[in-house]
Parts: structure tokens; sequence; C-alpha cells
């Protein structure tokens, strides 16, 4: 062990800077690999938390006709499939996503997530109950809370039969908690809510309202076959024919998405994480470390000449082979943990950073005792891989002839050199690419025209609790300086790629709509053009404005007749906007705005403000005078404005995050090529300073010599793009598929890509060389 020390401080301190970068490289690699391999665990085990996760499966349809694949269901559809086979042996019936509420305990007011669903639906993805069971969930009132929540409203897990209130104020009767689940894991989709049930007879026998998911529990996966068509022939039997649009072709009338699948399914909200994605980033964090090892191999393969005599030495004195090689071995592994170990305190140091928004999961070291074992162990088998080849080559020449003369750069350790940072300058150009495509894309989202002012709008949401009060706060609002009209809808646009569908008419006249229930103002106040038509007036109540897309699909549709048969009016055309994401063509998608009347009357819930501010507004001051009026109006309430923008970045939160990560990555695999590109001149430089010594003397100027140096560089690097190029656009290429609306790959991207790795690259090369291109040509022969 001393003499591996000695020997690792020997090299330190002859190659300080070299050193020092190449101990910085691999703690950097280990940093982004531990960052990246967190998402990808996230990603990998979601929904796996559930004891039986292997046999929970979602149940989607496909009506045909006008619909597509779709996950929302008719409550009695999800009762007739529950029934349909013994192999079901659970089935859950919930609405289709959670929400946030206020809720009362003891006169502290706790915003929550409230799910609700029909009976004891939990039993199917069997939570960890640390008191009560979800079977309480079938009694009417009772509620399950999660054991945080427990602490955090009564200090305590001990909390079977206490009550917490929905707005006391509105006389609303309590929720009784009838059951405690451990807190489950941020990777799962239920997540920590306050659980309830429905009535037992809401939309117990309608097929109109298709708004509720199902999932069921099988004995064996392997009855899903059997499963599928016993589903079908229950649902010949008694499912309506007019819910099917008509179509025959039941052998596609249903499909089952493994839960362990739902988070990566584009049926319904494609904003899902894609398993590509998922993959690459695995790829990703190979490719780094693999860069890594490449710079400290090279480092080890670099310094070989210069300790050719020293370890031969140690041979004549009488050490063997396999002692030298192990020693070395040791010094490699003893690098590459310190590495390792040097990326703990980074981590350590930004687990409370910017790092924690690249990624879902906790960046917390001791969430992820796993992974740290695993990267401990790849710190090792990199340092016995990067020192392997090293170590035999020192070794493996013959004493006498290595101390008879001096081996520089011997033509097969400098070709494999050469290789292994041919293979970072091509990791480096295929990242950049890719990620400068995705740049493009993210590009075209924000600066395209949605059809409506987005830069002019703000969005706010009313509580429900003061849902009876939206037309006063609309008016007071209205009176802030600057604000120059509100309205109010159910939705927000493009915060989502599903809203809610309607299927209205018959088989001959049938339309399939995007429905967005709006008030009277909503189209003046986003700025959305009229085609043909009018807009909305106060007095209006079940009627329909549609898009341009909605009448080319539907000829028949015109102003002042019914949309279709049994339906209501149609009042005017408006033109097409962007209002879910680009992952949807909504140019082709039929869309309506609705405002609720006398037959929608219990279905009127629009909460959601659209604020229109003045041109020149300072937006954020706006934020801020919005906030202090609504303070005043309902103390204690938030209103979660925002900007449209925010609005926006938000449906594409994961994919930004992905440039984002991918954008990250790139950097470093740049910053570890240029590291290698270092070692590799500073070695070379010094070991030919003789031949530059004479080259000087025999008149070459310091340009002429760092063009020696350069060119070969210049070479590799042409080679490398060209390679890399179609890598990196098959990458972007691959992710701009998940998009409908999508961006020209641009050739910039490519010449933008070359241009900076090569500036970088010769930087460094001309950086490094310089001072043995200027020394005095009498010194570096001599100190040969």
């Amino acid at each position: 062990m001393k003499t591996v020390i000695r020997n690792f401080s020997h090299t330190f301190r002859r190659f300080f800077t070299a050193s020092i970068l190449n101990l910085v490289g691999l703690s950097i690699a280990f940093t982004a690999c531990f960052v990246i391999l967190t998402q990808v665990d996230y990603d990998y085990n979601y929904n796996k938390c559930f004891p039986a996760h292997e046999r929970i499966y979602r149940v989607e349809v496909n009506r045909g006709g006008e619909y597509d694949w779709q996950f929302w269901l008719a409550r009695p559809l999800c009762e007739l499939i529950g029934t349909a086979s013994p192999h079901i042996q659970a089935i859950s019936v919930t609405s289709l996503l959670s929400y946030t509420n206020d809720f009362e305990i003891d006169d502290h007011i706790y915003s929550e997530p409230w799910l609700t669903g029909f009976g004891d639906y939990l039993e199917v993805f069997q939570p960890t109950m640390i008191c009560g069971t979800t079977a309480s969930l079938n009694e009417p009132g009772q509620v399950l809370i999660s054991a945080s929540m427990a602490r955090r409203f009564f200090g305590t897990t001990e909390v079977l039969g206490k009550s917490i209130y929905v707005d006391r104020k509105s006389l609303n009767q309590p929720l009784v908690i009838g059951g405690v689940y451990q807190d489950m894991p941020e990777n799962s989709q239920l997540g920590n809510c306050i659980f309830s049930s429905y009535s037992p007879e809401l939309n117990k026998d309608s097929w109109i309202n298709w708004s509720y998911t199902l999932y069921i529990r099988l004995d064996n996966p392997a009855s899903l076959t059997d499963l599928q068509q016993s589903i079908i022939e229950n649902c010949k039997q008694k499912m309506p024919k007019d819910w099917i649009s008509g179509t025959e072709d039941w052998e596609n009338f249903i499909h089952f998405t493994p839960l362990d699948e739902v988070h990566y399914s584009t049926i319904g909200d494609k904003a899902a994480t894609s398993k590509a994605a998922v993959y690459l980033l695995l790829c990703v964090s190979i490719l780094i470390l693999l860069t890594a090892a490449v710079n400290y191999m090279n480092f080890s393969l670099a310094e070989t000449p210069m300790r050719l005599r020293s370890i031969n030495t140690q041979k004549v004195l009488g050490a063997s082979t396999y002692s030298l090689r192990g020693y070395l071995l040791l010094e490699s592994v003893l690098v590459c943990m310190c590495g390792f170990l040097l990326s703990l305190l980074w981590l350590y140091l930004l687990q409370d950073t910017f790092l924690n928004t690249l990624v879902s999961s906790d960046l917390s070291l001791m969430k992820h005792p796993v992974l740290l074992l695993t990267l401990s162990g790849i710190a090792v088998c990199m340092g016995l891989l990067a020192g392997a080849y090293p170590s035999y080559y020192v070794t493996s020449f013959q004493p006498a002839l290595v101390l008879k003369g001096s081996f520089g750069l011997s033509p097969k350790g400098k070709l494999l050199r050469t290789l292994l940072v041919c293979f970072q300058f091509f990791v480096s150009f295929m990242l950049i690419i890719s990620v400068g495509i995705m740049y493009l894309q993210s590009h075209y989202i924000q600066n395209s025209d949605y059809g409506y002012d987005k830069s002019v709008v703000l969005v706010g949401e009313i509580p429900n609790e003061l849902l009876n009060r939206r037309e006063a706060i609309v008016s007071e609002l209205s009176g802030i300086s600057g604000i120059e009209d509100i309205s109010i809808s159910q939705f927000v646009l493009n915060s989502s790629d599903d809203y809610m569908s309607w299927g209205r008419g018959n088989r001959e006249r049938f339309i399939n709509t995007v429905c967005f229930p709006v008030d009277y103002r909503y189209l003046s106040v986003l700025g959305i053009k009229i085609t043909e038509g009018r807009d909305f007036k106060p007095s209006d109540g079940d009627v329909y404005i549609f898009n341009e897309a909605a009448r080319k699909k539907y000829p028949w549709m015109k102003v002042g007749e019914l949309a279709a048969p049994e339906d209501y009016p149609v009042v005017g055309f408006c033109e097409n906007i962007r209002f879910s994401s680009f992952r949807n063509n909504d140019e082709e998608i039929p869309m309506a705005f609705f405002i609720y009347g006398k037959d929608y009357a219990d279905w009127d819930a629009n909460s959601i403000l659209n604020i229109r501010v003045a041109p020149g507004v300072d937006k954020v001051d706006m934020l801020h005078r919005l906030a202090k009026t609504t303070e005043k109006l309902a103390p204690d309430h938030d209103f979660k404005f925002r900007f449209m923008d925010q609005v926006i970045d938000q449906n594409y939160h994961l994919e930004l995050r992905f440039t984002s990560q991918i954008l990250l990555f790139s950097l470093i695999a740049i910053v570890l090529s240029m590291i290698g590109v270092f070692g590799l001149t500073s070695f070379e430089s010094e070991y030919r300073r003789k031949e530059i010594g004479i080259r000087k003397i025999m008149g070459s100027s310091t340009s002429e010599i760092l063009y020696m140096f350069t060119k070969r560089y210049l070479v590799m690097l042409v080679v490398c793009f060209a390679l890399a190029a179609p890598f990196g656009w098959w990458i972007g290429h691959d992710w701009l598929e998940s998009f409908s609306d999508k961006t020209p790959i641009r050739a910039w991207i490519f010449v933008i890509s070359f241009l900076l790795v090569s500036l970088i690259t010769i930087l460094t090369v001309t950086f490094e060389c310089w001072k043995n291109a200027n020394e005095n040509p009498a010194n570096s022969i001599k100190t040969e």
C-alpha cells in the first residue's frame, strides 16, 4: 500500500494540473450519473409500490366511429366489465383526477389533494394501512388520509373517528376518518390524497357521463385473454348499441394497460413519460461514465513512458510482474474511488440547488443506498478496467531494453489514445446535436401563434366554496387599474391534452368534440376571432361556438341550427386555436365553446378566472395587486394566479426538464472531453519538446508548430462529426415524434455543434502547447 500511495503522490505532484482535472472529471461523471439514475429509478419503478402491481390493469375502450382509445368510461360500463369474469378479484372506479381542496381541521385550513370513487376502490391497490381498513370507503362520509396528513392535522396517527370539514360555513356534514394509510412513494399515481366515496346512486345507470377510470386486479396475468373475450361477450349482450357508435369491431373494443406501463401510456393525457426518454437517459449515464473512464485511461497511458524506467528498475531489484501490475491496478482503483467520494461531496452541497428541478426524485443521498452502493462498485470496476491495459502495457517490456533508452510515444499507444479521444468527441457531437433539435422544438412551442392573446392573459382559480360569489369577485377584480376584462371558464387553455369530450347526435349525424365551457365574455377576453355568426351574449345558455376544424369535419353544421339531432344550437364559428399541446394536431380536432344554460345548471362549476391586462402593464406587479385584492375578498384562500406562459411551460414540464437534463449532461460530456484533450496534448507536447526545439531551430514559427498539433485534432473532429451527426439526428428526430406539430430540423444545428466543439478543442490545444512552442529551443533540447 505504501508503494501505491508513493507512486500516486509522485504522479499527482509531477502532473498536478492534469491529475486535478482528471479527478474532477471523474467526480463530475459520478455526480451526473447519480442524478440521471435517480430519475431512471423513479420512472422504472413507477407504480411498483403496490403489492399486486403486476396483476393490476387500467381498462381502455375504443367505441369506434368518431371516438378513439380512451380511459374514461361510464359507470355502468365499469360495473359491466367488473362482473364479466371470475378472474377479476377487485375493481376500482374513480374520478379521472385528484384536485386540490381546502379542508378545515380545528380552525386551521389545509389544502390537500382529494380523490373520489365508488365503494372500496382502493381494494385493487391494497395500500399499507396503519389503522382502519380501505373498506371504510363503503360507508358514506368516511375518508382515508395518509400518515403524514394525520400527523400534520392532529399530531398523531391515532385519528380514527375524528372529523375534517369541507367548507364548514356552508354547513356541510363533516368527513369522518375511517383509516390511515402509510405514505405512498412519490412515484405512485395515487399519491397522498384524501380518499372518499361518491354517493352509491351517482350515475348508477347513466351511460351519458363518461368520466370515470377503471382499474382491475386479476388472479393471474395469464387469464387476460380469457377475460377479454368474457368482457366482449358481456358487452355485446348488455351494452346499449347507441354507445358504441355503430362499430362492429369488437376485437378492438377493449384494451388493458398494465399498471407498470400506465406511466408511459399516451392514451388520454399525452404528457406521460416516454420509455424511450428513460432508456436514453440510462444510455447517457453510461456514456458519461465511459467518457470519464476514457479520460482516466488516456491519462494512465500517456504517463506510461515516464513510468517505464521506474517500474522496470523495480523489476531489476526483484519485484515480480504480477505484483507490479497489482500495485498499478490498486492505484487505479484508488483514483476512481477518490473521484466517487468527491462526487458525494458535490451531491451533498448541491442537493438543495437547481439539481432538484432536473429530476422528479429526491436527491438526498440517504434515499438511495442501493444506488450509492452500485456506483461505488462501478467505481471499483472502472478503476480495474481503466487500469488493466496500462498496467499490462507498462510491465510488458524487458528491463534491459527500457533502461537503455526512452519510450516516448509508441505508435500503438498513440493510436489507442487517439481512438479514446475520438470516442469522447463522438459523444459530445451526438448529444449537442440532439439537444439542439430539442431546443428548436421548445423555441417553436413558445413562439408559435396560439390563435389568442396569451401574452396579455393571466389565470387564477376561484376556490370551490366561493363559486356562489363568482360575479362579485369578477366585479371587484375588474376595478383594478390595468385590467381590461375578466371571464370565467371551466378549464385553462393549454393546461392539458385531455379536456371534456362530448358525443352528441345519432347514427346519421353524430359529432364528437372537445367541449370547453365558458361564460359569454370568454372569446373577447382572449381575443379569439369569430369567422361566422356572432359572439356569445349575456342572455345565452346551452349554445355553441365551434372552431373551423369542427365545421370542416361536420359540414352539416350551420349557424342558427342544431349542431346535431336533439342537441343545442350553433351561434357562431371561430378560428382554430391552440387549446391543448403540440402533441395534438389542434388544427384537425373539433372543439366547441359552450355556455351552460338551464339544462346544465347543476354542471356549472366554472372556476377559472381569465384576466386580460392592458398592454405594457407590469404583470408581476399585477400579480401582487391581484393577491392583495383577493386576500381582502377571501382571507386564507389562494387564487393561484399565473401567467399563461407558466401554464404552457407546466404542460411541457416533462419535455422541458428532459431537454434541460440532456443539455446539462451534454455540457458535462464536453467538459470531460476537453479534460481528455488537455491531458493528451499536455503529455504529447511534453514528449515532443525536443522535436519542437529542432523545428524552431530549422525555422518553424510558433503558428506553424501550433498548426502541427491542431491539424491532427481537426481531422479527428471532422471524422467524429461525420459519424456522430446521424446518431444525433436520430435521437432528436425520435424525440420529435411525440409531437404532432413539430419544427423542421435545421442545418445550422449541425454547423453550430461542429464549430462549438472544434473551437473549444482548438483553444484547449493552443493553450496547452503555447508554452512549449515559444520556449527557447536550447532549453528544450538540453532537457532531453
